[in-house]
């Protein structure tokens, strides 16, 4: 049988105060798919990764998550996690962020502890999780951002527009753990102006058009 599709959208339009904001007629997205959603601002990207997360709504027709549709579907905290262009960490250290997370998702302090570690040394914050979150740079706040979700337990991210705004290091390094994640066999979908980032780590590019 065919694996069921991560996300599954048919038919579906979404109205901010009567205007169309989003169509789509069709879309399917796989596990381990890399997914670029590009356009000119405006076109609906964003609109449409929110709506995958379900952050907005109520919209006509249907996206289902795992097979199962948005509304109460069981997986979709578990294993998704929208990262905004400009994540918002919360007050305290970065090993603060990190735990507070994995409280969120009752996970055991022992096997948090064991987590945070392993997922501080995979994505090089190590030597962040003593420092104020607030005091990190646009890059650092990213790789934070990630690591989180991931620690957490997320395998699907939806990512919006994840190197706009940062230096040329900043976004080497996030650059640089997009593609370890791709490789690991995270789901990404992201938005993204950055025509490098895109033919670097897309698999397929979804091009949008005032909300289309």
């Amino acid at each position: 049988m065919p694996e069921t599709a991560v996300f599954s959208v048919s038919k579906l339009s979404f109205r901010y105060d009567r205007k169309l904001a989003a169509r789509c007629d069709a879309l399917e997205i796989h596990a381990g798919e890399t997914v670029a959603f590009t356009g000119p601002n405006g076109s609906g990207k964003t609109t449409m990764l929110k709506l995958l997360n379900g952050l907005l709504g109520p919209y006509d027709g249907t996206i289902l998550f795992m097979g199962l549709p948005l509304r109460r579907n069981p997986h979709l905290r578990q294993r998704s996690v929208y990262v905004h262009q400009h994540p918002i960490l919360f007050a305290g250290t970065v090993r603060d962020n990190l735990e507070y997370a994995l409280a969120l998702k009752r996970i055991p302090r022992a096997d948090a502890q064991s987590r945070i570690e392993l997922v501080a040394e995979r994505f090089g914050i190590a030597s962040l999780l003593p420092r104020e979150a607030a005091r990190l740079s646009g890059g650092e706040t990213q790789r934070v951002a990630v690591a989180r979700a991931v620690a957490a337990g997320a395998d699907v991210l939806l990512l919006d527009e994840p190197t706009s705004s940062l230096d040329s290091s900043s976004e080497a390094a996030v650059r640089s753990l997009l593609l370890e994640l791709k490789h690991a066999g995270t789901t990404i979908v992201f938005s993204a102006h950055d025509a490098g980032l895109v033919s670097e780590i897309a698999d397929r590019v979804v091009r949008f058009d005032t909300g289309h």
